[in-house]
């Protein structure tokens, strides 16, 4: 009753509260400096969000335009050295008299290939563009490249002027890969080329000339011809290099450098062709080579580097004090309460990491030796069985190093979805780390209640797994041991699982799975299941 007479009183003083001159002045004042303050809290957070951009954009140009001539000048030593290097094995040849005898030639250019590991192939080749010798002797890849329209069309260019010339990126069908060749063109004493030695060089082995000490995540880094032709780059694209290789460029840099050929460096934003992807970047000319040394990042990257460093913070510290200005104490006990369930949220995600694994919600390490010893005892005290398994993913390292390390990880945490799906409630998996797993199976009568287990096991990992658009088989191998039936301590059973597993793994031949045999029981090693559970 008391409660309702306050709520009467307090209607009826509602009226005269809500018409009071000073109230409702208190009121328009609060309205209009809360819209007034959020107006100019908005035109300050444009006007800094558009001069942060403008500096970052300049910061960032000038980052990448210092890459770009990096790129350029290490280019330029490399082509430096590969022209001296060349034009001394010319002067070899010329004073041997190799230049029209193919035994002495192929002989020099074997000591030439001892000493430059790099080089694929090196070949003498007459101003007319027939091969006169090459190494390794009888080079298929030079015959080979000799019949390509493209490359007689480089070689007759390249005739024309002496010196070094860096040729287009040409497919090796012995290779099967893409390679560079490089000509150097010797010229007679009274004028005109007198031979001409090309080099080959394979695709991914001229990119080492870029630095890959310069690379950031979404940073990429090559060299274009001035012809439009990918000449290097870093990191190569999956899956289309050979449609970059093969025909000139078409985006954003190639237009940049044709509208304006003279220019030395500069910038470029907008669709990248080999990324196929909205890029910002910049470029250097490398000094007397036709070559073009560039480096771009994602636009996407940029935006949301731009954001979380300069932007973020202010904007929502901005947005923060101008709702804590206008809502008062109401949301300084808001804000409170949320800090408050966030610090809980964050103590109850700490005790989870303590005994799960971040990446698969699987118990950890930490918490194996207590889940195993409580189920040891569960087990004498209910006189049941116990299982323990090591089961191991077969050939994970090659999985990794096939498809990468986030292709192993959606495979792990897709096994420990299946896993959890076959076991039962009062069943526990551990993810011991990498690609190892412990299973405890509790309440078994007999050695037997494990076969459907292990063939439901079997069953839920059969079917491939689906790592983006690839489905790879994964194949697994299974090592256990029973409790009471293996009497040692809890280190003493994993150790036996441990030893049954990687028993399985030397012997896939005869099954996946292996039980450890106590020496008491005529064992002291693993066995196989039979076939038909396998």
């Amino acid at each position: 009753m008391a409660h309702k007479k306050q709520a009467g009183s307090a209607s009826e003083l509602a009226p005269v509260r809500r018409h009071h001159p000073a109230l409702v002045s208190h009121r328009h004042t609060l309205a209009v400096a809360y819209w007034f303050g959020l107006v100019g809290t908005v035109a300050f957070a444009c006007t800094y969000g558009w001069h942060s951009w403008v500096r970052y954009q300049e910061d960032r140009h000038a980052r990448l335009a210092l890459v770009a001539t990096m790129i350029a000048h290490a280019t330029h030593e490399f082509l430096d050295d590969q022209r001296a290097r060349m034009a001394f094995l010319a002067a070899q040849l010329r004073q041997q008299s190799a230049v029209h005898r193919a035994r002495a030639a192929r002989s020099l250019f074997g000591r030439y290939l001892h000493a430059s590991p790099a080089i694929q192939s090196v070949g003498l080749l007459t101003p007319a563009g027939r091969l006169v010798a090459a190494a390794p002797v009888a080079s298929r890849l030079l015959q080979d490249l000799q019949k390509s329209p493209r490359m007689q069309t480089d070689l007759r260019r390249s005739a024309r002027v002496p010196g070094l010339s860096i040729d287009r990126p040409l497919y090796d069908p012995q290779t099967k890969d893409w390679v560079v060749p490089v000509t150097y063109t010797a010229s007679r004493s009274g004028g005109g080329p007198q031979f001409m030695i090309v080099e080959v060089l394979g695709f991914r082995d001229f990119n080492r000339i870029l630095p890959r000490s310069l690379l950031i995540p979404g940073l990429a880094i090559g060299l274009l011809r001035n012809d439009f032709y990918l000449e290097a780059r870093t990191p190569i694209p999956l899956g289309n290099l050979q449609a970059l290789v093969a025909r000139a460029q078409t985006g954003v840099l190639a237009r940049t450098l044709a509208m304006d050929q003279g220019r030395v460096r500069g910038s470029f934003d907008g669709f990248v062709s080999a990324d196929k992807e909205y890029r910002f970047g910049a470029y250097q000319r490398v000094r007397r080579y036709p070559l073009t040394a560039f480096a771009d990042i994602p636009r996407r990257q940029e935006l949301f580097t731009w954001w979380h460093r300069l932007v973020e913070i202010p904007f929502f510290f901005l947005l923060a004090a101008l709702l804590f200005s206008a809502l008062a104490y109401y949301r300084i006990q808001l804000l409170t309460r949320r800090w408050e369930e966030e610090k809980e949220r964050q103590k109850t995600i700490l005790r989870s990491l303590v005994v799960h694994d971040p990446l698969t919600g699987l118990l950890n390490r930490s918490s194996l030796m207590p889940v195993l010893k409580r189920a040891m005892e569960r087990a004498r005290r209910y006189r049941r069985l116990l299982a323990i398994g090591f089961l191991d993913v077969n050939d994970f390292k090659l999985i990794n190093d096939l498809y990468g390390h986030p292709a192993g990880d959606t495979i792990l945490k897709e096994l420990a979805v299946r896993l959890k799906r076959t076991m039962r409630g009062t069943d526990r998996i551990v993810r011991l780390g990498g690609d190892e797993f412990v299973l405890v199976i509790e309440g078994l009568q007999t050695p037997d209640d494990l076969r459907p287990v292990i063939e439901h096991i079997r069953t839920v990992l059969a079917d491939p797994f689906i790592v983006g658009e690839l489905a790879l088989q994964v194949y697994v191998s299974l090592g256990l041991t029973v409790y009471p039936l293996d009497d040692e301590d809890a280190e003493g059973l994993l150790r036996h699982a441990d030893q049954s597993m990687y028993a399985a793994k030397a012997n896939r031949a005869d099954g996946w799975v292996r039980i450890y045999e106590p020496r008491g029981a005529g064992g002291g090693g693993a066995s196989p299941l039979p076939a038909h559970e396998d």
